[in-house]
């Protein structure tokens, strides 16, 4: 797929029910979460216990990534637009949930490394 064709509505098209139990919940979430969960995925070859433990990380950050979205949907202003690496059909909600599934990310695993060397 080219970059030219990620439009806002292909962006924000909803996910089926299956995407939505895997906390994907528009095609743009695809970006950055399917990697993460195929990541978590491979570490059940190795150990169980610890993908259930990344998994649920995954799910606490995100759910907590959400809130603070809807939260500034409600009340916060949307001017500014970050890089868009290339995504120049898309508008800058879009670069933001980028962005923001991004972060959520980084999180789970920074966290998961804190708890792999505190191990």
């Amino acid at each position: 797929m080219k970059k030219s064709n990620i439009t806002n509505t292909w962006f924000y098209t909803e996910m089926p029910w299956w995407g939505k139990i895997f906390l994907i919940y528009i095609r743009g979430d695809l970006f950055i979460i399917l990697p993460v969960l195929i990541l978590i995925f491979g570490i059940s070859i190795f150990s169980v216990p610890y993908a259930i433990f990344s998994f649920g990380i995954f799910i606490a950050v995100r759910q907590a990534g959400e809130v603070v979205y809807w939260l500034l949907q409600q009340f916060g202003d949307k001017t500014y637009r970050p890089y868009d690496f290339g995504l120049t059909e898309i508008g800058n909600n879009a670069v933001y949930i980028l962005y923001q599934t991004f972060a959520v990310t980084s999180v789970v695993f920074g966290i998961l490394l804190s708890f792999y060397a505190l191990r």
